[in-house]
């Protein structure tokens, strides 16, 4: 018997009984949808988080913390004692970490708060992030400006707006956030420049303890750009008012001498430098962590998620699979004298067999491509029912739900490899069936 005899026959005796064909493979077009739906969603989240990851200029920085060294991976943070963990970093410190190869940019950071700010008698009260950087560096690195600039599609954009950044001779010179100024009611961001700011400091981390409050003034010699504001402080300054600002707070006479820096973030020339940079750090005795390890921790959540996820579909396919045995095995009962006419004008077994294997496999491809179509209207609901979400929360960022090709064949594929396996036991028991006993059934 030819293949393409066996193939029309199959598909002959399906379409006799076009409902219960219909419904047995709606049964595995159910189990597809679910593996092909879920998988999708899955597989679209991980790369929107990877992606976004990708494109921020975390990606190529080591946060280094005020604490000694110790494996996150297999220690129990709950169990260690922060007092002892504590390793100050100072000045000589931030000499070695700049001196690693494979870093081209390092932020020391200090950083407090404040709830009283005065401009031209515009006064803000609630709690104001101050930060201040080693030697007065840049809080603006060239990845995060880079990466805002991809962002706005705008190659122009700048971090200062008006006037002009701090540099390392400043000590009481003040940048502040377009945004912040707007929210004390000054719209007139340049009218700003020059002028004094005086920030009071009022409270002490210890609530019993009242001293007189600390006032500084400084002047405020430049304004932040709104595009750049959200990624950093409202507030930066020198780091000798930093300083005197946490000295107050935390009752000490210099903060920074005996406490040194709230943490420092190296920034590689590359990727390929994060694991040198990384060993650097943990050599000089300093805990970290990099976003790339957050990263391949979330890929493989996603990945369990992902295995899981399929499994439901899977036991839903199983369950189909018992269904398509339970089909065939009735149109083994309905054909019988068939199958006996057929042997008794030369069918071998292996013929027999052909009909009902190929019937097994055109109900797996049937009910794989249903479920292909129910897991693309599937997802279009769900893409068009999120983006109208974001939409009333006024949510700018757009989610688009993606099929892989691998996932959408393989399943397919899956599909008919389970429905063959289905039908392996009928098509043996119709091969094996006795021509006589067949024809006089």
């Amino acid at each position: 018997m030819k293949f393409s005899d066996g193939l029309k026959m199959a598909l002959s005796d399906l379409s006799r009984r076009k409902g219960r064909t219909f419904l047995t493979a709606l049964a595995v077009a159910v189990g597809t949808m679910l593996i092909v739906t879920l998988v999708s969603l899955g597989t679209s989240g991980e790369k929107l988080i990877v992606d976004k990851a990708q494109n921020s200029s975390s990606l190529k920085m080591v946060q280094v913390n005020s604490m000694k060294y110790f494996d996150a991976d297999n220690a129990d943070s709950s169990d260690l004692d922060m007092n002892e963990m504590f390793k100050k970093i100072d000045d000589k410190v931030i000499n070695k970490f700049q001196a690693i190869s494979g870093v081209h940019e390092t932020l020391a950071v200090l950083s407090t708060n404040v709830n009283n700010i005065n401009i031209n008698n515009k006064i803000n009260l609630k709690d104001t992030k101050i930060s201040g950087l080693f030697q007065n560096a840049s809080i603006f690195t060239s990845e995060s400006t880079e990466s805002l600039r991809k962002d706005n599609k705008n190659n122009n954009l700048k971090p200062i707006i008006a006037g002009r950044n701090l540099n390392s001779s400043d000590k009481s010179s003040v940048i502040i956030g377009k945004k912040y100024l707007s929210a004390m009611g000054i719209k007139d961001y340049k009218s700003v420049i020059g002028k004094d700011i005086i920030i009071t400091e009022s409270k002490t981390e210890n609530p019993n303890i009242t001293i007189t409050p600390l006032k500084i003034t400084g002047k405020i010699v430049g304004v932040i750009s709104d595009k750049f504001e959200d990624e950093q402080p409202p507030v930066v300054t020198s780091i000798d008012m930093v300083n005197k600002l946490k000295s107050y707070y935390s009752l000490q006479d210099d903060y920074i001498n005996s406490q040194g820096y709230d943490g420092v973030a190296l920034y590689a020339n590359n990727i390929g430098d994060m694991d040198h940079i990384s060993s650097a750090v943990k050599n000089i005795g300093y805990y970290y962590f990099t976003y790339a390890h957050e990263i391949s921790s979330i890929q493989n959540a996603f990945n369990i998620m992902n295995v899981i996820l399929a499994v439901l579909g899977l036991i839903v396919l199983f369950v189909a699979a018992v269904g398509i045995v339970n089909t065939m095995i009735m149109v083994i009962y309905e054909r019988t004298k068939s199958i006996g006419i057929m042997k008794s004008v030369g069918a071998n077994r292996g013929n027999i067999h052909m009909i009902f294997i190929f019937q097994s496999a055109l109900i797996g491809l049937l009910g794989g491509i249903m479920g292909f179509l129910f897991s693309l209207i599937n997802i279009n609901i769900i893409q068009f029912a999120l983006k109208m979400y974001l939409e009333s929360k006024k949510i700018k960022e757009v989610v688009n739900f993606t099929m892989p090709s691998w996932l959408i064949i393989g399943t397919i594929g899956f599909s008919i490899l389970i429905s063959i396996l289905a039908g392996l036991y009928p098509a043996i028991k119709a091969s094996k069936m006795d021509p006589v006993k067949a024809l006089n059934s």
